[in-house]
């Protein structure tokens, strides 16, 4: 019992503490609704920074999503969702990978989707306008940036934020 309780107490040793706490569906339909009212294009490629058992990664691919990956720090989440992927036939197209979401580069993926915690927010937006592409858009759950979005759906605890990439540039030379 242990050892698998150790990597769900280990995130509040961090620098950015990130706890594991699953979406609700109303959030999970929050993000999809907003990508939908803001990209007329089929986005390609959706990771999920913190992606815990995987929910939005396979919610992304329900709606449509031709690849999506999860990063996770947890390994036991890790390996859950694998685990789910497999079972569902859907480990071709959707991916998790145990990583740290400091260290993971962002440059390939045209829709990221994050749920922070305000401590992190404003160093992940200067890793992110170095590393996303041209395409990119940016939805944040819980937190926003310190910074103007584009569009926003939902109030209080489900209520996520949608930034594009030169919003976010164009903010980040401002500071």
């Amino acid at each position: 019992l242990t050892v698998l309780a150790v990597p769900f107490l280990t995130p509040a040793l961090r620098r950015h503490a990130l706890p594991y706490v699953p979406a609700t569906r109303e959030q999970l339909d929050n993000i999809f609704n907003l990508l939908k009212q803001y990209s007329t294009k089929q986005r390609q490629h959706l990771i999920d920074l913190g992606s815990g058992d995987g929910r939005i990664v396979f919610e992304a691919i329900q709606q449509g999503f031709p690849r999506a990956t999860g990063i996770e720090i947890n390994r036991v989440l890790v390996y859950y969702a694998r685990l789910k992927a497999y079972l569902s036939n859907q480990g071709n197209i959707c991916k998790f990978k145990r990583a740290n979401l400091w260290k993971h580069d962002l440059s390939k993926y045209d829709t990221i989707v994050l749920f922070g915690v305000d401590t992190m927010m404003e160093p992940l937006l200067k890793k992110l306008s170095k590393e996303i592409s041209d395409e990119s858009i940016v939805i944040t759950c819980r937190y926003q940036f310190p910074i103007k979005f584009d569009r926003t759906l939902g109030e209080d605890i489900d209520a996520v934020w949608l930034y594009n990439s030169q919003t976010i540039r164009k903010q980040i030379l401002k500071t």
